[in-house]
């Protein structure tokens, strides 16, 4: 007898909860928009090597120097102009009479983050950073080039309420093939991702690597950002 009851408990409260869950369409909107860049995205590497640390660190400060005039003679900001990682680590090669690793010099980096926001003008900061005069056991690389918009935010609030209004008309279309009406919206979510246009370059350019020839020309496309909500519907 007590199972008996234990077991219609149960079925009463799971016919209840069927009761109160709402009937619901659930659909997805997606929306797209354009912005052309108004900001370039450099990272940027000063380097040296030696046989000492010391060394090493000279070597890599006196390329970190020669990127600072560059850009003071750019005018960079100082908030857009910042390190991003700086390491001293030794080099190793294989000695083969001891069988074991053994110290062959040090290698100092110096990780720059750049923001320019002259987009246009671009490829002669690119050329100015690659043409500083040579230096031995050292350079400057230049890692990945990409754009973005600071203002992005305007375009991808946009692309929302677009993907929104694509969401809903859907569902409508739904509820009305299907003969109901919707009553109003139980649930929304949404996510989006900005597609900033880039090129990882990875060039490795010592002073000595560009000679001063043709200049250099770089094309940004445009910062895409992607917007989806996922809408349900109660009807």
């Amino acid at each position: 007898m007590k199972s008996l009851l234990i077991a219609l408990c149960v079925l009463l409260s799971t016919a209840a909860q069927a009761a109160d869950s709402p009937n619901l369409i659930v659909v997805n909107g997606v929306a797209e928009k354009s912005v052309e860049p108004n900001m370039t995205l450099l990272q940027i590497e000063s380097w040296g090597k030696a046989n000492s640390a010391k060394s090493a660190q000279e070597i890599q400060a006196a390329q970190y120097l020669k990127i600072k005039s560059v850009v003071e003679k750019y005018k960079i900001k100082k908030d857009d102009f910042q390190t991003e990682n700086f390491t001293v680590s030794p080099e190793y090669i294989y000695d083969q009479k001891t069988q074991s690793n053994k110290i062959n010099g040090y290698r100092v980096t110096h990780q720059i983050g750049m923001i320019y926001r002259k987009t246009a003008d671009v490829g002669a900061l690119v050329d100015a950073l690659t043409s500083v005069a040579k230096t031995e056991g050292g350079g400057v690389t230049i890692q990945n080039i990409s754009w973005d918009n600071d203002k992005k935010i305007v375009v991808e609030n946009a692309a929302l309420a677009d993907a929104v209004k694509s969401a809903r008309a859907k569902a409508e279309d739904l509820a009305k093939a299907a003969g109901v009406k919707i009553k109003s919206v139980h649930r929304i979510q949404h996510s989006s991702v900005a597609d900033n246009p880039g090129r990882p370059m990875m060039m490795k350019m010592r002073a000595s690597d560009t000679g001063g020839s043709a200049n250099t020309e770089l094309s940004s496309g445009q910062v895409k950002v992607r917007v989806e909500v996922q809408m349900e519907f109660e009807i």
